[in-house]
């Protein structure tokens, strides 16, 4: 219970700080990411101290700040990288962050499970300062023109409100199918098979972010997004169908890990981007960052209430959910040029019709 709380108190205070990020004035919004990496030394160094581990509020108070201090620096960080890409190249160099990310996570991870709590947050300090220096080192003049944009004209924008909507619901279903699905496997086919499918779920994942940076810029946003969520729902509605076959929910965790992959590249990294104004973008990857930490929050509460919906009824249930998220996104705007499309289709066809000619040139001979 009390783990629940401090996970729920964390997302809660991310969600607060990502709001709160947004709105500071102009005087403090350069020197923002360098107040986060400050605060957040601040925050772990609390932890250092031999009488902070005995109090039962520290633990509370290190809940409270970290989570805050990540939503602080979440919006700024990906406007900056709204700033310095350009449409054409958003979505693979974005994919290609995320993919970099997640290898240095898994690094961390291995680092940091065997760390204590006084090592561990000594090991925050000495890499938050090191990006705090760093930070100071480079030169920031002109990426922190922010343009002022009010939250009512976002929420307002009509390509806004359709590609939040899917995500939003694409973001409730997956979050709250998470604690039943790994029940359910649990209970029939043993925890090894669970964490069989959940490792080839993730693996695919991994390797459909950088496919899907190179497709979403080759094809477009918004047809690399209608194929993942009906392939996921095809996904839902195969297992509700007969979930006690073993094939199905391997069919299952190649799909949901591909989508998965989809998903995170064009709905956290590059839709938000593309539809912001030059130097506004904050706002956008605020409020589109929003649904997934809020699900986080509310299914800390209703987990326990979830795994008692019948299995069947609860994956029908995603799967018609999933196909009724398309339906936005049928009206949705292409965020991707429409001249960058055709200039690279009419590319592949001009090497295409080269290598035939070349082909046929060297059957002549």
């Amino acid at each position: 219970m009390r783990k629940m709380l401090l996970h729920g108190v964390y997302y809660f205070f991310m969600i607060i700080g990502i709001l709160t990020a947004t709105i500071l004035s102009k005087s403090l919004y350069k020197f923002r990411v360098h107040l986060w990496a400050f605060f957040t030394i601040v925050a772990s160094a609390l932890m250092l101290f031999p009488q902070a581990t005995k109090i039962d509020i520290i633990p509370l108070i290190y809940s409270i700040s970290s989570g805050a201090l990540f939503g602080l620096g979440f919006p700024i960080c990906f406007a900056y990288f709204a700033e310095i890409t350009t449409i054409q190249k958003r979505g693979r160099i974005g994919a290609i962050i995320f993919f970099l990310i997640s290898l240095i996570f898994v690094m961390f991870g291995a680092v940091v499970e065997n760390l204590n709590l006084k090592e561990f947050s000594l090991f925050v300090i000495l890499w938050m300062t090191t990006i705090l220096i760093l930070l100071w080192k480079v030169k920031t003049s002109g990426l922190f023109k922010k343009r002022e944009t009010k939250f009512k004209s976002v929420i307002s924008s009509r390509p806004f409100l359709l590609y939040f909507i899917s995500w939003s619901m694409y973001c409730s279903i997956d979050l709250l199918e998470a604690p039943l699905l790994q029940n359910f496997l649990n209970n029939i086919f043993g925890t090894e098979f669970r964490n069989l499918i959940l490792l080839l779920g993730t693996t695919f994942t991994a390797f459909s972010i950088l496919l899907a940076g190179f497709l979403i810029d080759f094809y477009g946003r918004k047809k690399v997004l209608l194929y993942g969520f009906i392939a996921l729902g095809i996904a839902y509605a195969t297992i509700s169908i007969a979930p006690y076959n073993i094939l199905l929910w391997y069919l299952y965790s190649v799909i949901n890990g591909i989508a998965t992959g989809f998903f995170i590249v064009i709905l956290l990294f590059t839709i938000w981007g593309d539809l912001s104004p030059q130097g506004a973008s904050e706002k956008y990857y605020a409020l589109g960052g929003l649904p997934y930490i809020s699900i986080v929050v509310i299914k800390e509460i209703i987990s326990p209430y979830v795994i008692l919906i019948p299995v069947t009824a609860a994956f029908s249930f995603a799967s018609f959910f999933l196909f009724l998220a398309v339906l936005p996104l049928m009206y949705a705007p292409e965020t991707l040029p429409e001249k960058v499309i055709r200039h690279r289709e009419l590319k592949k066809y001009v090497e295409k019709a080269k290598k035939i000619r070349e082909k046929y040139e060297k059957g002549e001979d």
